[in-house]
């Protein structure tokens, strides 16, 4: 890795860092020190504005990326948009979906954005180039008096721009950068007939539309400098000999660009650990050429048995390093530094006529979710995103479905995935725009951006449509040149089960499972059952806990559903969208009496039907292929909405019953047969299993037990036995499952053999034909031992937490959390490896919880229990 460094320059209030970046040489970063304001507050033009020492002291702070809004949240012009019903008080606000900007809106005129910076002496000489990441909408461009760029050109939320401006910028002198951006939504006011119609993000029905439209520098700024060769957009391709993963073939390849006027002649050198290889270039002036070293070539990128990349709980997640460089009359000119995973990932249209995931040539069966953009301000926080990314590792969830009217994702996204072992799977937008070339234009960037990436696996064109047949055309061209290796579907699913041939082998969701589904529903339903591939399957709404609630409303809001601010945190269509959860809710868990009363039973209703769903695909694969639930997480506080880690980064209850359902190695009972099953999900044959299963009644008299001894194939589902059920069940009863694994251990005389878990679960179950559960309101309350030690490593504190039940009776859906001392707040992300669950009379249970030390903010971490019937 090359050395990063950083000159503080003392000149000015103003400081900027030079590092050795990732993408190419020497970087300025340009991240801190801007200021903000209305063009209608600002009546200079842009050779003023753009001119060093402009007056500028009536402008609000900011630190790029960011948003107008989110800046002038920062600065306190605006209450926290996520509070209450604060955002639709902002100015520009509108319910609903819509595209079009308000022209009495604060954000309708442009906004300037601009900051000053010096640029070392030591530079002279060096081809400098200015970038801008990201922009949202267009932007005019402005250096130092000059206008390098118009705002016709710069345009589009999902492009990087570059700028040479070396006759722009002043070496060792003050210099000052200022951009005039233009939100989207510059529309004629008129009823669309789509849900995008610019190259920029959109919501859909997620969450409301933050009043800006999301627009500013939304992805970072800053300037390379480079010598008279420059590289853009390393790539590491990797071929697998498959089945026995022995070698590994790659393909290294970079552009390079002669900055000069004159043909330049350098080598371009390159290491992958200890493999190093080389090749020399001669560019005509201001030449761009594709550079590649080939396995057929190049002998030492025939790499023998490698380090492979696995999804989480198939394997470990390698990594490689590839270092670039090149270097003009023996001295360097530019360098880049690129991760990449060697592994093989493809996609097939099965004999039933649906897509089936394939990595390093063993099926895999999907689990996952859709990812919605983490932020509705585009605060992309490191922290949001590691945290999320973990948790659905951390559930074995091994793919994210990053959605069509998301940003196309950043680089700490996709690495994290990378890390973390998540797969995605990237669509390219969300409905056809009326610009097919922008739409191009952004495609073709972003492809270059994240094919390194090993997590991404597969393309979907559009969100429920077709692109038109130019785009769809294009999408594969690009494809097809940039990574040949993903695979591309132009659909993300289709409607009508028989369209699933066109769309490309996927269905999508109905507006049964938006709403509410039940724990059986993906076991019994004919047309949305666990069969297929599902890209936007669910389970409908999912509550965040009582903590969050009382986080984003005030007190009065919460009770009963649906007050206006609790509607308002929901999705856009509002509050009863969901009543039919509501309903549910009420007629098998019974009326609650206050808000406590209600998430306690919705959240232990969420868990029961997030477990069934992917337990249910479980069961069922390889007629079952993957589902991708709608969805995962929340750009801002809401609940119920479609979430399973909400905004506060606190886990919720289906969460937990997903987390359950995808363990590696997992037994379970099936809702429509009454059978029980042991799935296993990795690639390693397991022999003579125990599984038991276990009737109880609500006062937990055993009514029935049932064993099995079993094998289970590498990456296969056995059937243990069928459920005998006894007679005189109570309405509601228990069913209590463990996976054990006997193993003799000849040195212990007294003790032959010694007994390991493997996987425990636990049903409640009904006798009535609908579910009724109302009887759990009687079980008595009991008071848990609870003993914790919190040990730091590292950056983390380990959990270890262990709750006796001494009772006669059980401890139902009982729940643990890490506070910051006594009546604090709860920790997030805490990442528990089990929770909501129930305890057995007389059972002792281990939990273990991480958590970051940063979180504790410096109070004492204190672990507290909670539960159905547990007393406090």
């Amino acid at each position: 890795m090359t050395t990063q460094t950083v000159l503080l320059l003392a000149a000015t209030v103003f400081c900027v860092g030079w590092s050795l970046s990732a993408s190419a040489g020497e970087t300025l970063s340009l991240r801190e020190d801007w200021r903000i304001q209305s063009s209608a507050e600002v009546k200079e033009a842009g050779e003023a504005i753009s001119a060093p020492g402009f007056p500028c002291y009536n402008w609000y702070k900011a630190a790029v990326p960011t948003t107008v809004l989110a800046a002038l949240v920062e600065n306190g012009v605006y209450p926290d948009p996520y509070y209450g019903d604060n955002l639709k008080r902002i100015p520009g606000y509108r319910d609903g979906r819509w595209m079009v900007i308000p022209k009495d809106s604060p954000f309708y005129p442009s906004w300037w954005y601009r900051t000053e910076f010096e640029v070392p002496g030591e530079l002279g000489g060096k081809h400098l180039v200015l970038h801008l990441d990201g922009i949202n909408y267009r932007a005019n461009v402005w250096l130092n008096g000059n206008k390098i760029a118009e705002d016709e050109d710069v345009v589009g939320m999902f492009r990087r721009f570059e700028f040479d401006v070396n006759d722009a910028v002043v070496i060792g002198g003050k210099n000052c950068l200022a951009l005039e951006v233009t939100a989207p939504g510059h529309l004629p006011e008129k009823e669309y007939r789509t849900k995008q119609v610019e190259a920029t993000t959109g919501w859909d029905d997620h969450n409301p539309q933050p009043p800006d439209l999301n627009m500013g520098l939304w992805q970072d700024a800053y300037i390379t400098a480079t010598g008279p060769m420059a590289l853009r957009h390393p790539y590491v391709a990797s071929k697998l000999d498959l089945p026995r993963l022995e070698a590994a073939h790659l393909t290294v390849s970079a552009y390079v660009i002669n900055k000069t006027d004159a043909e330049v002649t350098g080598t371009l050198v390159g290491t992958i650990e200890d493999v190093r290889f080389a090749q020399e270039v001669t560019l005509a002036p201001s030449e761009k050429r594709l550079v590649t070293f080939t396995p057929g070539a190049f002998d030492q990128l025939n790499i023998a048995n490698p380090r492979v990349w696995w999804p989480v709980n198939a394997g470990p997640q390698e990594l490689y390093d590839l270092g670039l460089e090149c270097t003009v009359a023996g001295q360097r000119s530019d360098s880049a530094q690129v991760r990449f995973g060697i592994r093989d990932a493809t996609t097939y249209i099965n004999d039933e006529g649906w897509r089936q995931y394939v990595i390093n040539g063993r099926k895999i069966l999907i689990r996952g979710g859709a990812w919605m953009t983490c932020d509705m301000l585009l605060r992309l926080t490191h922290r949001r995103y590691e945290a999320l990314i973990r948790y659905a590792k951390e559930a074995g969830l091994n793919m994210l479905r990053s959605e069509g009217f998301s940003i196309r994702e950043t680089e700490d996204f996709y690495s994290l995935c990378d890390r973390y072992g998540v797969m995605v799977t990237q669509q390219l937008f969300g409905r056809s725009i009326p610009d097919d070339g922008l739409a191009i234009a952004c495609i073709d960037d972003t492809l270059l951006r994240i094919r390194n990436h090993p997590s991404l696996v597969h393309f979907l064109g559009h969100d429920e449509t077709f692109p038109t047949e130019k785009l769809d055309a294009a999408y594969r061209r690009m494809i097809a040149e940039y990574t040949p290796d993903r695979t591309y579907q132009p659909h993300s699913g289709a409607f009508k089960l028989e369209d699933r041939y066109k769309t490309g082998g996927t269905r999508t969701g109905s507006l049964q499972v938006w709403q509410y589904a039940e724990p059986d529903h993906y076991y019994v339903s004919e047309t949305t059952g666990a069969w297929g591939f599902a890209q936007s399957g669910g389970i409908g709404g999912i509550f965040a806990p009582l903590e969050s609630m009382r986080r984003m409303m005030p007190e009065h809001a919460l009770w009963p559903p649906w007050s206006d601010t609790w509607s308002f945190h929901t999705v856009i269509q509002g509050g009863p969208y969901f009543n039919n959860v509501i309903k549910a809710l009420k007629e098998h868990y019974g009326e609650a009496a206050n808000i406590e009363d209600f998430l306690k039973k919705a959240l232990v209703m969420n868990y029961a039907c997030a477990r069934g769903m992917y337990e249910a695909y479980g069961r069922n694969k390889y007629s079952a292929t993957g589902i991708t639930t709608w969805k995962y997480d929340a750009a801002w506080p809401a609940s119920p909405t479609w979430q399973y880690v909400d905004w506060y980064l606190i886990a919720t209850g289906a969460y937990y019953g997903a987390k359950k359902a995808c363990e590696p190695l997992h037994v379970q009972y099936s809702y429509d047969d009454d059978t029980i099953w042991v799935i296993n999900g990795r690639y390693e044959d397991y022999s003579g299993l125990r599984v038991t299963a276990k009737v109880y009644n609500l006062d937990m008299t055993e009514k029935g037990m049932q064993t099995a001894t079993v094998d289970v194939p590498a990456d296969g589902n056995v059937k243990a036995f069928t459920i005998d059920w006894p007679g005189g069940l109570d309405l509601t009863h228990f069913l209590h499952i463990t996976l054990e694994k006997t193993e003799t251990v000849p040195s212990v005389a007294q003790s032959p053999s010694a007994v390991y878990p493997l996987s425990e679960n636990f049903y409640w179950l009904s006798t009535a034909s609908e579910a009724d559960h109302t009887s759990l309101q009687k079980l008595p309350r009991v008071t848990l031992d609870t003993a914790y030690t919190v040990k730091q490593q590292g950056e983390e504190n380990v959990a270890q937490v262990t709750v006796n039940n001494p009772t006669e009776h059980l401890a139902f859906a009982v729940h643990l959390a890490v506070r910051q001392g006594k009546g604090g707040p709860e920790v997030a992300p805490t990442y528990w490896d089990d929770n909501y669950f129930s305890i057995l009379p007389g059972q002792r249970k281990k939990v273990k919880a991480l958590f970051a030390t940063e979180d504790l903010a410096g109070k004492e971490p204190i672990v507290t229990v909670e539960g159905w019937n547990v007393a406090k």
